[in-house]
């Protein structure tokens, strides 16, 4: 039974749905929005229970925002379509970009609740933010709460480029420029996407049980993988350093090489154009 009253946020009204283990703030205009939030979301806690085998013990918030300078104000990074706070069981969605992509909204808030999870369950100090992304990303679908969609070519151009980050360097935070935030998200969730393809995805779990409980983030990661993390995170990207050469990167980039070319040679020749008729009325003058 869902119980639908309002209740007043920063300056502006809205609307609450309670049920069972959750409740959901909302704009007026977001209610279609809302009910679709409290359909899905005991899949997606069914689901997260039996992937992590942890049990939900808390009570999230998600606040639907359909006034994306509202959510900008809130978020402080307009690179994002939603975030978690998980000290407080909240999840805060900007509904105004949604839209973009069909069935984003459950993606999202499965992304979201993952976090919620994560840190319930495991200490903060224990958990880095490029573990705590990688693993949100991975059982989510490979989605992030950015607005772009997944970018594997950025790990090609950073590792040529010699921009490559570190994963140390994202333990606490990560960049706020766009462009490294993105090669931040995409390390993330490629390192997870290593474990689970080379060492399985039970791995995964096996790690975060062990963050679960105490165990430092070293030794959970040799206790589990027989490796320490540093040469684990060396054999990722030699992996990608032999999948991304400079002859792929400019196979996969010919295209846009061909239009560069074409446009620079389009206009040499405006140029030389335009120096000839000069040269040309020069001529005439003399």
């Amino acid at each position: 039974m869902l119980l639908t009253t309002t209740v007043s946020a920063a300056d502006q009204q809205l609307y609450l749905i309670q049920q069972s283990g959750l409740a959901i703030r909302f704009e007026p205009q977001l209610q279609a929005v809302a009910r679709e939030v409290a359909e899905v979301y005991p899949r997606i806690n069914d689901e997260l229970q039996q992937v992590f085998g942890w049990e939900t013990t808390f009570r999230p918030t998600v606040f639907l925002i359909g006034d994306r300078q509202r959510f900008q104000n809130w978020a402080e990074n307009p690179s994002i379509v939603a975030y978690a706070r998980p000290g407080d069981n909240v999840i805060v969605i900007d509904c105004s970009r949604l839209h973009i992509r069909p069935h984003r909204l459950e993606s999202v808030l499965k992304h979201e609740m993952i976090h919620l999870l994560l840190h319930r369950h495991i200490r903060g100090d224990l958990l880095p933010r490029w573990l705590d992304e990688g693993v949100a990303q991975w059982f989510s679908g490979g989605l992030a709460e950015l607005l772009t969609a997944p970018h594997p070519s950025l790990l090609e151009e950073a590792l040529l480029s010699g921009e490559f980050i570190p994963l140390d360097q994202l333990d606490d935070e990560f960049p706020r420029s766009r462009m490294d935030l993105l090669l931040a998200y995409e390390e993330s969730r490629s390192f997870a996407a290593h474990i689970a393809a080379g060492y399985g995805e039970q791995k995964i779990i096996q790690l975060l049980n062990r963050l679960k409980d105490g165990t430092d983030l070293r030794e959970a990661f040799e206790a589990t993988l027989n490796m320490e993390l540093h040469i684990l995170e060396q054999k990722w990207i030699e992996q990608l350093q032999s999948r991304y050469t400079w002859y792929s990167y400019l196979a996969v980039h010919l295209y846009e090489f061909l239009f560069l070319a074409a446009a620079l040679l389009t206009v040499i020749g405006f140029v030389r154009f335009v120096l000839k008729k000069r040269a040309y009325r020069d001529e005439e003058e003399e």
